[in-house]
């Protein structure tokens, strides 16, 4: 039996706003049940995210014959411009409409709307190239604004599940446990069946329509579960549109937003050069079953590892936890820039120590921006989680497209990658590898060790669990 809720100091409709007060017992100990069954929307949101990042651009070049740059501008525009638009449109609504439309309802909106959206996205007609553009274009548009109808409301309420700031670090493991499967499916189980299927433009079609059927079941089990989570006792307002600006003096949410703008650039550079690299440099005939293999591995260790870096952060905190995650994976990646030429098993070596300390710093990113949309509720008197999870879905998308459209589109370009030879089968110039070399494994190293030193002198210190339980 729960008590009432502790009155809250009123809030002014202009100036600052004034501290709120705890509203009586801390909400903890959720079910694993419930935690399990919320996390499995995140292989929508997963497939979502990779499927354009890993397949779209190379199919688009390889087997429809757009150029590169052209193919990767393309995919950009939308993905930043309307799904900046669609983010904070959905997240704002999210915050103002908590009260009468609980946020798991936008998951069954999306769970609705996604098979169309991703099956749009590949099954492009035979046309001239400015048509096949045009379409690009209009149908991730579309893409943008489904991703954004589930995937804003869906991070947002992880805050509000729970107030024990440990408990969210487990909701975040649970996440990222399921974001391994989401890997496991889109990244290791879409490039074998493309593979089985021949390769051509019908597989990638087939696949498609799957992600699709797969991403809608997952949204929708996670609107299910989601009618066990309460909701927050606390009574806050929305944050205006006219305050957004406000948002730039939360200095510890606005330190996690550039390290995202780091990871999220670099791992759209990895997404997106991934086949590349184990195609042309590592000069793999069955490019896209090792792919598969690859994938796999780095997404039984995510799925694997989750649990083990929980209990690591309740050792050593967040930060430190955060710090030891990132700098491995950096290195990791530059291990493979001199690597190239491993055996098989050397890559899958490789790919385990990805997968492990991707999880690491993902897992506890996550958890820190969850304790930072609590601390706004709690502290200010604002729910600002809808707002700050679409800044945080914007800075994600649009790295990641900035990265895995326009920076390898250019890079490859650059390099003097040929899309004609490519689509024919010819072998590619030593330049362009080198330039495929130096986008998957190079580029986003360095920006990890960046995204490390950004949480090093701009994230305060926090208390490892065990240390809390000693005091408490």
């Amino acid at each position: 039996m729960t008590s009432a809720p502790a009155p809250v100091a009123a809030i002014p409709e202009t100036g600052a706003a004034a501290p709120m007060i705890p509203a009586a017992p801390r909400r903890h100990g959720l079910r694993w049940q419930t935690k399990a069954g919320f996390g499995i929307a995140q292989i929508a949101g997963q497939l979502f995210r990779d499927a354009p990042s890993l397949l779209l651009l190379f199919y688009l070049t390889t087997i429809l014959g757009l150029r590169p740059d052209i193919a990767g501008l393309a995919i950009f525009v939308p993905k930043v411009f309307f799904g900046a638009a669609f983010d904070m449109g959905v997240g704002m609504l999210s915050d103002r409409l908590a009260g009468r439309f609980a946020r798991r309802g936008w998951l069954l909106i999306g769970g609705i709307a996604a098979p169309f959206a991703m099956l749009a996205s590949f099954a492009i007609p035979q046309m001239e190239t400015g048509a096949m553009v045009v379409w690009v274009f209009a149908s991730f548009s579309i893409y943008m604004a489904v991703f954004s109808t589930f995937s804003v409301p869906y991070l947002a309420q992880f805050a509000s599940m729970t107030e024990d700031p440990a408990e969210r670090t487990e909701l975040m493991g649970w996440r990222h446990g399921f974001t391994g499967v989401g890997v496991l499916l889109g990244s290791a189980g879409v490039p074998v069946l493309i593979h089985a299927l021949g390769g051509g433009r019908f597989a990638y079609v087939t696949a498609a329509a799957v992600l699709g059927a797969i991403c809608s079941a997952t949204l929708v089990v996670g609107w299910w579960h989601a009618r066990a989570i309460p909701e927050p006792r606390t009574i806050a307002r929305p944050l205006a549109l006219a305050d957004l600006p406000k948002v730039l003096k939360d200095r510890r949410y606005m330190a996690l937003c550039a390290s995202a703008v780091v990871m999220t650039i670099a791992a759209g550079i990895s997404y997106a050069s991934f086949a590349f690299f184990v195609t042309y440099a590592m000069k793999r005939a069955d490019a896209f079953v090792q792919i598969g293999i690859l994938s796999t591995i780095m997404a039984a260790v995510v799925m694997a590892g989750s649990p083990f870096w929980v209990g690591v952060a309740n050792r050593l905190g967040k930060k430190n936890t955060y710090l030891l995650a990132a700098i491995g994976h950096g290195a990791v990646m530059m291990l493979w820039s001199f690597a190239v030429d491993l055996p098989m098993w050397g890559a899958y070596v490789l790919a385990a120590g990805l997968g492990l300390c991707n999880t690491g710093w993902g897992v506890m990113v996550l958890s820190m921006l969850s304790d930072a949309i609590a601390n706004a509720r709690d502290t200010m008197g604002e729910d600002r989680a809808g707002t700050y999870s679409a800044i945080w879905s914007i800075i994600e998308k649009a790295g990641i497209a900035f990265g895995g459209t326009l920076v390898v589109g250019n890079i490859l370009a650059w390099s003097g990658f040929d899309a004609a030879a490519a689509k024919a089968g010819v072998p590619q110039s030593q330049a362009a590898i080198n330039g495929i070399i130096f986008a998957y494994t190079v580029l986003p190293g360095v920006a990890k060790w960046c995204a490390a030193a950004l949480v090093w002198f701009c994230i305060p210190a926090d208390k490892p669990r065990i240390s809390q339980e000693i005091e408490a």
